[in-house]
């Protein structure tokens, strides 16, 4: 059966719970409100890189992050066409248009694994993942792998 890796970034004190989706029902994320559980993952480990320091204030902290890489059965994955993203959807930050859809798609568990657009890397794609799909407690995770962290990143003049 056909696969498709995707690649997890977390901070080595979440990494237990790196799948439980409990950061982004807390805090709400691109594609989900807060109050619904999601797991974000990105099509390569460079994208999760990237995706990661957008979001840093100390690039220091790269040092603490552990990544993860999965595979899924691509019969699990739906791919979301750029045509059918809301008007919106790409807004920074994230607004109510992508996080309606998102939480649709999660909430009628049409699929485990929902392929959408990064607003950070064009022609590049991350995957939201439903802990709550029935198919998602069959994912087999490895274990985690310290970040390799290139010192040029950390000193970085922005």
């Amino acid at each position: 059966m056909p696969t498709q890796t995707v690649w997890r970034l977390t901070r080595r004190t979440y990494a237990d719970d790196a799948f439980s989706g409990e950061g982004a029902r807390q805090y709400g994320g691109r594609f989900n409100s807060s109050g619904t559980p999601a797991v974000y993952a990105a099509e390569s480990l460079a994208l999760a890189l990237v995706e990661t320091l957008v979001g840093l204030i100390d690039y220091e902290d790269l040092y603490e992050y552990v990544f993860f890489r999965v595979e899924l059965n691509a019969s699990d994955v739906d791919a979301l066409p750029p045509a059918d993203l809301p008007d919106g959807w790409d807004a920074r930050p994230p607004g109510a248009a992508s996080r309606q859809l998102g939480d649709a798609w999660l909430s009628e568990k049409r699929s485990m694994a929902l392929r959408v657009p990064s607003v950070v890397v064009p022609y590049s794609f991350n995957y939201v993942l439903n802990p709550e799909h029935p198919a998602f407690r069959e994912i087999e995770l490895a274990a985690s792998e310290t970040l390799p962290v290139d010192p040029r990143l950390v000193h970085l003049d922005v």
